[in-house]
């Protein structure tokens, strides 16, 4: 693996832009695995749709889970390697794998045990679709440990300034992917294919190759692949980091459940439209998740080097980014939604929903850019505890929201109470970290 980048150095756009392009394309093409599979179980109906998006409500909660390591191991090896402290960078990313495979194995246990309680849950009223929804999380959540270890490495790798090579591995495996998809859920010759269950393992395959690839590449990165003992105060202050995004994501994935066991009462129909409205959104979350993921390597490097300067600066360049890029999508968003959908699903009343979907979304893709984009700042200087905060606050309101507008604007309310929320979201982070830079003195660094 090539060696690492120092972002505490030289102008501050394109230092920003050449971090930042890579994480936005790998992010992209890590949304585009879910999209892929979407476009081709969307050919099988709205049922085997509704039962990706049943399953996949607790594949993103292990996601979820997960960045309790690997969002406090980014931000500690990012502040190490601004303060030029490469030997304690080595024994955070230690860590950060040891718990990762421990968390992955948990989890895998807990599914395999609560599968049936899990899906039953939602009550869906159709027994061929919960069938599916169990194949699809059951093969997937096989693949959960080898996901979190991906990003992991995305991280670890993008906190040292390195954002090209999580780009081209995750490219690999959305090629082999994109191969194995169509395959394996409709067949060739005399096989039959597996739907649904074919799509899950296409991805598990996938994620396997970009595990193995990781591998190989950092194999010889002593960061990396030199081995150090365990640390329990280390593993401790990563978690202590992560708890706050963690409790944030976690509770955003539970609220989603909520918010689509309301959605159910209006048919599976619709939880299938939501289910592939979230996978066209995920383009602009996952764009700017890459500034976001840049903005924290950046920042943490920074404010290991006590450049508050240079944060500053950063910040006003990318909140400027952020609002170009979330303008463009909500006017397409706008104007396009039935262009949109209809890739996904074609049937008259999806359409029709998935129409309402995209129109009323559209008008808040601005404001979550913005909230996203400041999440990563906040990281980047360590303080994870304020987004979580306005997050936990704002999305939970969307349940009674969504109770009250859904009585007289039917399914579009649940969509208006879901943009209006991420419209407070964003005005108020922004509002927050503005001020938080005024106030923002050369830090006591704790590293």
């Amino acid at each position: 693996m090539k060696g690492t980048n120092d972002l505490t150095q030289g102008p501050i756009m394109p230092t920003l832009m050449k971090l930042t392009l890579p994480i936005i394309a790998t992010n992209f093409i890590s949304t585009t695995y879910g999209l892929v599979d979407m476009i081709w179980v969307g050919r099988l109906g709205s049922g085997p749709v509704a039962a990706i998006g049943t399953a996949s409500f607790f594949i993103n909660l292990a996601i979820a889970l997960s960045t309790m390591i690997t969002i406090g191991t980014g931000i500690k090896v990012s502040h190490c390697m601004g303060a030029g402290q490469k030997d304690k960078a080595q024994s955070y990313i230690k860590n950060g794998f040891t718990m990762s495979i421990l968390l992955g194995i948990l989890y895998m246990l807990f599914i395999f045990v609560t599968k049936n309680q899990l899906i039953g849950f939602f009550d869906l009223g159709n027994d061929e679709v919960e069938l599916m929804a169990k194949q699809f999380l059951l093969i997937s959540i096989i693949g959960i440990i080898f996901s979190i270890i991906n990003i992991l490495f995305a991280t670890i790798i993008n906190s040292m300034g390195n954002s090209k090579l999580p780009f081209h591995i995750f490219s690999i495996g959305l090629i082999f992917n994109i191969v194995l998809d169509p395959f394996l859920i409709f067949g060739v010759g005399n096989f039959k294919g597996w739907g649904v269950a074919g799509a899950a393992i296409a991805t598990l395959a996938a994620n396997i190759l970009v595990t193995s690839l990781f591998i190989i590449k950092t194999r010889n990165s002593e960061l990396i692949s030199k081995s150090t003992s365990s640390n329990t105060l280390q593993m401790k202050e990563v978690i202590r980091m992560g708890i706050p995004i963690t409790i944030q994501r976690v509770t955003f994935t539970i609220i989603s459940i909520i918010i689509a066991k309301i959605i159910v009462r209006f048919g599976a129909d619709a939880i299938a439209v939501q289910k592939v409205g979230i996978q066209i959104e995920s383009i602009s979350y996952m764009t700017i998740g890459g500034l976001q993921g840049a903005i924290a390597a950046f920042f943490g490097q920074n404010y290991g080097a006590r450049r508050i300067d240079r944060i500053k600066q950063g910040y006003h360049h990318a909140l400027l980014l952020t609002s170009i890029f979330g303008i463009i999508i909500s006017i397409v968003f706008i104007i396009f939604p039935q262009q949109l959908f209809s890739l996904f699903l074609s049937d008259k009343e999806s359409l029709e929903l998935g129409t309402s979907y995209m129109r009323i979304i559209g008008y808040s893709q601005l404001f979550m850019c913005m909230e996203l984009m400041t999440v990563g700042a906040f990281n980047g200087i360590g303080k994870t505890h304020i987004p979580p905060i306005f997050s936990i606050i704002f999305t939970a309101l969307r349940i009674p929201l969504a109770l009250v507008l859904s009585e007289p604007f039917g399914l579009n309310g649940v969509w208006m109470s879901i943009a209006l929320t991420s419209v407070f979201k964003g005005v108020i982070l922004v509002i927050w970290f503005r001020r938080s830079l005024r106030r923002m003195n050369e830090p006591q660094v704790n590293i």
